[in-house]
């Protein structure tokens, strides 16, 4: 029964795929061509592939195998190699041998590491504090412009951004900075700073207000160890995220552009790292490793020690009791701790008895491999950028080098340049990049004093060009009446100020006698015109007649020299001349 209706079926399949292949086989040649509407939309299609072709080679942009598209905008080439990175999930872990928690745990173990790492971190707390004057170390607010005359409503803003910056946000209260789980600025910058020299990590999440366009309220830090990046095409189809905070294998937290900064202090653009730093400890490896190795070696010599300084020779025929006694008490004269420095007893069988002490010629340093820690130490010192005399250790090359001066200031002053100089220069650009420009791009954040010279060097300047009633006014006290005030204070000034003074004292009392004069001759003037003005015209001009040629010959000669008398008051001449002295 059933060999017929398989049979039966199969026929029936067969007439089928007959009558589709009859419904699809073309009966003439115009089944052959397809329909123009058709056509156009493959014709198109074509096109727009080709144009897409001669774009990329254009740009010479490959179309690179993953899910990332390229916008129209930024940069087109691949910052991310995500074959070979070691993806887990949905973020990049850091590409190294070293993880963030075996960092920690090198500098935590090891002394010079941790010596350079507190060192720099307070350091950098001695800026954090508001610097009015410019001058000495701290931190301003400033216009980009420094030729820019601040308005007093600028003046108002620029203070407003400095409690900003000093309390880490718009809360001035300390308790409520508490409940937000905000620090201080000093506070801030000693976490920040140790997880940058630690990790090359040191991530700030920003709180912005809930009017996204008045800027940020606050800002944190958070633990470096815990931050992963994600891949270029974002986080569970969100392209704006770009890092994640993963606690134990779990993400916590997803943060965008706006929510976390993230910026290595020694980037890198080697497209296996995934966009993370590079830290000082991954350098020092090997170099840590023989450190410890050293410094194991030192304690163990002293707990441990296994060789013997010398051995004691007893010489003679003694019975084996008195032997082993001395051996006890021996033993337990001269070893140390931990039966170290124990020394072994030999004995001869000779007939006259002596006791001898053989050294071997191996003593145990207790500073053993000294120069090889110290050249570790420089190392170590030299890949931070910081001189040895800072962590309170000597360097390891006895000769002076071409950078470094005579004497432990220019020293340090050299280190300083070298390693705290670009590290507060990060933070410098990067609080005023991502904190202070998203108030207003015209101001910008700056370190003092770390430019300035030394307080003695400007006060040896200030001596040189300044007066007393300038350096008082510098130092906020009253100006003092007289010459001394105006006095300078460099001594090779004092002797030409005086003659100065001197000279214009001089001067002044020609002037106040001069004046007198001529307020005296002036006087004389007045009482003569009135006398003359007393007499009788008729009496005048009868003793006129009565004189003779001469005598008339001489009163006009005294007039003639009363009147250049006259001029001659009013005129550069200080010498008044009257009738009355002829």
């Amino acid at each position: 029964m059933s060999e017929p209706t398989n049979n039966s079926a199969h026929e029936d399949a067969q007439a089928a795929l007959k009558e589709r292949q009859a419904l699809h086989t073309p009966k003439s040649d115009s089944d052959l061509i397809l329909p123009f509407n058709d056509l156009v939309s493959i014709v198109n299609g074509i096109k727009e592939d080709f144009a897409q072709m001669d774009m990329a080679k254009a740009a010479r942009i490959l179309d690179y195998a993953n899910d990332y598209r390229h916008s129209d905008r930024g940069m087109q080439s691949v910052s991310l190699d995500q074959f070979q990175l070691q993806q887990s999930g949905e973020y990049y872990e850091r590409p190294s041998y070293l993880t963030y928690e075996n960092m920690r745990r090198m500098v935590q173990q090891t002394p010079i590491l941790e010596s350079i790492v507190l060192t720099r971190t307070r350091q950098v707390m001695r800026f954090c504090k508001i610097q009015e004057s410019g001058h000495g170390l701290g931190f301003v607010i400033r216009h980009v412009d420094k030729d820019h005359q601040l308005t007093q409503s600028e003046q108002e803003t620029i203070s407003l951004l400095q409690q900003f910056i000093m309390n880490c946000g718009w809360e001035f209260k300390p308790r409520e900075r508490k409940r937000l789980k905000r620090s201080n600025f000093a506070t801030f910058m000693a976490r920040s700073v140790r997880d940058s020299l630690i990790m090359d990590s040191a991530p700030i999440e920003t709180e912005m207000k809930k009017d996204r366009s008045l800027g940020i309220d606050g800002f944190y830090t958070v633990d470096g160890s815990t931050i992963r990046l994600v891949p270029e095409s974002g986080f569970r189809g969100d392209e704006d995220v770009f890092a994640l905070q993963v606690i134990q294998g779990r993400i916590m937290t997803a943060y965008t552009l706006d929510d976390l900064i993230y910026e290595p202090r020694n980037p890198r653009t080697d497209v296996d790292l995934a966009g993370y730093g590079m830290s000082e400890v991954e350098l020092l490896v090997k170099i840590v490793t023989g450190f410890l190795n050293a410094l194991q070696l030192n304690l163990r010599g002293f707990s441990e020690n296994s060789i013997p300084r010398g051995f004691i020779n007893l010489i003679g025929d003694y019975k084996p009791d008195d032997l082993a006694s001395f051996r006890r008490y021996w033993n337990s004269m001269v070893s140390g701790a931990n039966s170290s420095w124990s020394l072994p007893v030999l004995v001869a069988k000779d007939p006259s008895s002596r006791a001898t002490f053989e050294r071997f010629g191996i003593d145990f340093d207790e500073m053993y491999f000294s120069k090889w820690m110290t050249f570790l130490t420089s190392i170590a010192c030299a890949v931070y950028g910081i001189s040895p005399d800072e962590i309170n250790f000597e360097s390891f090359s006895v000769g002076k080098s071409s950078l470094s001066g005579s004497d432990t200031a220019e020293k340090l002053s050299n280190s300083r340049d070298k390693g705290l100089r670009p590290l507060l220069a990060y933070y410098e650009s990067l609080i005023s990049d991502y904190i202070i420009s998203d108030f207003d791009e015209k101001y910008c954040f700056r370190w003092t004093g770390i430019d300035d010279e030394d307080e003695t060097q400007r006060h040896e300047m200030r001596k040189l060009v300044m007066t007393v009633n300038e350096a008082r006014a510098r130092e906020g006290m009253e100006a003092m009446d007289g010459p001394i005030g105006d006095a300078p204070l460099n001594p090779s000034l004092i002797s030409p100020w005086m003659q100065m003074q001197k000279s214009q004292n001089d001067t002044e009392e020609t002037e106040e006698n001069d004046d007198e004069n001529f307020r005296q001759g002036d006087q004389n003037d007045e009482d003569n015109s009135e006398t003359e003005g007393d007499d009788d015209p008729e009496e005048d001009s009868a003793e006129q007649d009565e004189q003779g040629p001469m005598e008339a010959d001489q009163t006009s000669s005294e007039k003639e020299g009363l009147q250049k008398s006259e001029d001659a008051g009013n005129g550069a001449v200080p010498v008044i001349y009257r009738l009355g002295d002829y």
